[in-house]
């Protein structure tokens, strides 16, 4: 059974597999690395344009390391979970600083770099330098599960431990690269989510789910997946052609990027009515203003919340006494990294807000 799924898969590859992405195939471990860190969590036509704008940026991890933080950050922007583009930072300068600009070449090194975890220092290393290690992410966690019927949910430490053995038993020795690609290729196209491709698939005469129709069933999870509601009301204030904002710090969301004022409640409020709150009143620090308009509000879908925010506009009458927030001419607004929801609001035009 194992060896009729390494074979088929193999063999799928070859003859059918037509899917093409610029990384794939080519040994240079930087602009895997780059690939690989882009489309955690992204998928591949989102992250596309942005490898294609970090590589043209910086052709080599020396380009990357030497890069400042800010312009970093404005390349990733709209990408999402910033910690990866901090991660990816500190591991640029890690190689430059620890192994003298040259890529690890070793399962171990690799992933003794900021942010990079068993299945980015396994996809490295055998694409890069066809090292025996098998990746696992939620594709292969999904085709084996499937075709070998396995119960055990993929988010338990037994999981994760019988399917890490599994998928290293089924690489094909000595083409680590090719057989590490086919798989994940598999995942993409033939094994999906939703909407399997069941009747085309080479694994079909052996697949469990398949022979006991349970492949909607699997793979399981033990943790339910539970969606926070938060509501952002950031207040734009402006003085003399200067904007109010920070850089948002500590272990949450969107940080090391900026933004404006900001005030956050744990319900919905009615934006016109915020000058009353007492909250409202004490971030501006009894600064004088005139009310130049409130936006439509923003949503913003993450993987473990919903951020609803909305703008409200102010003019200060005299200078803000305003701690904690920068102020930065608004013309200069582009030149910071910000969240998705903020440059949405920025660019959209329509609103004659800027």
């Amino acid at each position: 059974m194992k060896a009729f799924f390494t074979d088929k898969l193999l063999s799928w590859n070859q003859l059918h597999n037509t899917r093409t992405m610029p990384w794939k195939g080519i040994r240079d471990p930087y602009r895997i690395w780059l690939s690989e860190i882009i489309l955690q969590q992204t998928r591949v036509e989102q992250g596309l344009p942005y490898y294609e704008r970090f590589i043209t940026a910086y052709p080599t991890v020396k380009d990357l390391a030497a890069a400042p933080d800010e312009e970093v950050f404005r390349h990733w922007q709209g990408l999402g979970y910033y910690a990866r583009c901090k991660n990816m930072l500190a591991a640029a300068r890690q190689i430059v600083s620890e192994f003298n600009g040259r890529f690890p070449d070793t399962f171990e090194q690799i992933q003794s770099l900021k942010g990079i975890g068993p299945y980015t220092a396994a996809a490295i290393a055998s694409f890069a330098f066809n090292l025996p290690h098998a990746v696992l992410d939620g594709n292969v966690f999904r085709i084996l599960a499937r075709y070998f019927g396995i119960t055990t949910p993929t988010d338990s430490t037994a999981g994760k431990k019988q399917f890490a053995a599994l998928a290293q038993e089924l690489l094909a020795p000595g083409q680590s690269a090719i057989y590490n690609q086919a798989i994940m290729d598999f995942g993409a196209v033939m094994c999906r989510p939703q909407q399997p491709a069941c009747p085309q698939c080479p694994l079909a005469a052996k697949c469990v789910a398949l022979q006991q129709q349970t492949v909607a069933q699997l793979p399981v999870k033990s943790k339910k997946l539970v969606i926070k509601k938060r509501y952002f009301y950031y207040i734009v204030l402006e003085y003399k052609g200067q904007v109010f904002i920070r850089k948002r710090t500590g272990n949450d969301i969107w940080q090391n990027l900026h933004e404006f004022i900001l005030m956050e409640t744990p319900a919905p409020l009615d934006a016109g009515k915020l000058e009353s709150e007492p909250a409202f009143t004490s971030l501006l620090q009894q600064t004088p203003y005139t009310l130049d308009g409130i936006s439509a509000a923003f949503k913003q879908q993450l993987t473990h919340q919903t951020i609803y925010s909305q703008f409200i506009l102010l003019t200060a009458v005299k200078q803000p006494a305003i701690t904690d927030y920068m102020a930065v001419p608004r013309a200069r607004l582009e030149q910071y990294a910000f969240p998705k929801t903020i440059t949405d609001f920025l660019q959209n035009r329509s609103l004659g807000l800027f």
